[in-house]
């Protein structure tokens, strides 16, 4: 009600302005235009008779009649100026009225049918952020897929829905989009490693071909990063490369500290990597092992954790933990299950690189199917 009001003031107002500026004033100065013509013209066949009569040419009582016939045709066009003069003030002191309120009805009527009054007071760049606020995430996927395919060189769009894709599961998807940002941008080692982990998740895990290409590209123009040196030593204990492994361990532990989170799993990973490149007894990675005689008090542990996890959840170190814990006690199918439910609360793959790593060197498949 309010903004009605407020519309119907200011129509009023502008209504107002626009009669005193047009009412009467062009009629007027039109009128007084044409009389200032006929007075001009009659001054000038006046002055044409006085100088017949000078000249001789009139007689004065020719003279007399010519000036007597010019007076009365002066008088009966101003006669007939002023009659008009007088309708067209009479026509306009209605017609302006009646089309400043016909403009006016018809800019609330048209706004009536196509406007929207009921919306909030609020700014339209708030209306749009609010609307993007209420799509699901699948809505959101087509916004930004529809966006894509109308811009296919929209860095930022690629950028947005490459992870997206990644947590969805949609390898894939995951991998043309990160080949676009590859294209798109100058090539960096995370990105390098980011397609590489879409490859090795449509690849059960195996970071060779060209994961293995990408990974070591990534460890070349940025030699202080982690995440590409996990996947290369747990793919160098994959295929039982362990001297190689035992170099890309103690690499990996050279650039960080203890306080580090994923330094646990690189010193696991190391001490595998010697005991399989010594010849000791190693778990065989693509099945389950006997497990070693535990305490009960360590089996309780683990059991206890496994349990408090699967009920309320916990962080991702939490989850790191039960899957070392599993893989130490020898059963390689409790750790996938492990592994697997973890990767489902924690869908992100940047932010589980320590836990991956952990689990590609023991074996479990990246993709969640038991190994």
């Amino acid at each position: 009600m309010l903004f009605w009001l407020f519309a119907i003031t200011i129509t009023v107002v502008a209504c107002a302005a626009l009669y005193y500026a047009a009412a009467g004033r062009t009629v007027n100065a039109a009128g007084a235009s044409g009389l200032d013509a006929t007075r001009s013209h009659f001054r000038l066949q006046l002055g044409e008779i006085e100088a017949d009569t000078a000249s001789g040419r009139l007689g004065p009582a020719e003279a007399v009649a010519a000036k007597a016939e010019l007076a009365r045709e002066l008088l009966r066009q101003q006669r007939d100026a002023s009659s008009g003069l007088r309708s067209a003030t009479a026509a306009g002191r209605y017609v302006l009225p009646a089309s400043i309120i016909a403009a006016a009805l018809m800019a609330f009527l048209a706004y009536a049918y196509l406007g929207r009054p009921d919306l909030p007071s609020e700014p339209l760049a708030g209306r749009q952020v609010a609307k993007a606020e209420d799509m699901s995430v699948a809505e959101a996927v087509k916004a930004v897929e529809n966006r894509l395919a109308a811009h296919p060189d929209d860095i930022k769009g690629w950028s947005v829905i490459a992870p997206v894709y990644m947590q969805a599961g949609e390898y894939a998807k995951a991998e043309h989009a990160f080949r676009q940002i590859l294209a798109l941008s100058p090539e960096t080692a995370d990105a390098d490693t980011n397609l590489a982990e879409a490859l090795m998740m449509q690849n059960g895990g195996e970071a060779s071909g060209e994961a293995g290409t990408l990974l070591n590209k990534a460890v070349a123009l940025d030699a202080k990063q982690v995440r590409p040196r996990f996947y290369l030593a747990a793919e160098a204990m994959r295929q039982k490369h362990y001297a190689d492994a035992v170099a890309q361990w103690n690499d990996i532990i050279a650039l960080g500290t203890d306080s580090d989170s994923w330094m646990p799993t690189a010193k696991a990973g190391l001490a595998a990597a010697e005991a399989g490149r010594d010849g000791k007894a190693m778990p065989d990675a693509g099945s389950p092992t006997s497990p070693a005689p535990q305490s009960p008090a360590i089996l309780n542990m683990v059991d206890g954790l496994a349990t408090r996890l699967a009920k309320d959840g916990g962080s991702l170190a939490d989850w790191t933990q039960l899957v070392r814990s599993e893989i130490v006690l020898g059963d390689l199918v409790k750790a996938q299950a492990a592994y697997n439910s973890a990767k489902k609360a924690y869908p992100d793959a940047g932010d589980r690189q320590e836990l991956d790593a952990l689990a590609a060197q023991a074996g479990l498949k990246l993709d969640g199917t038991t190994p």
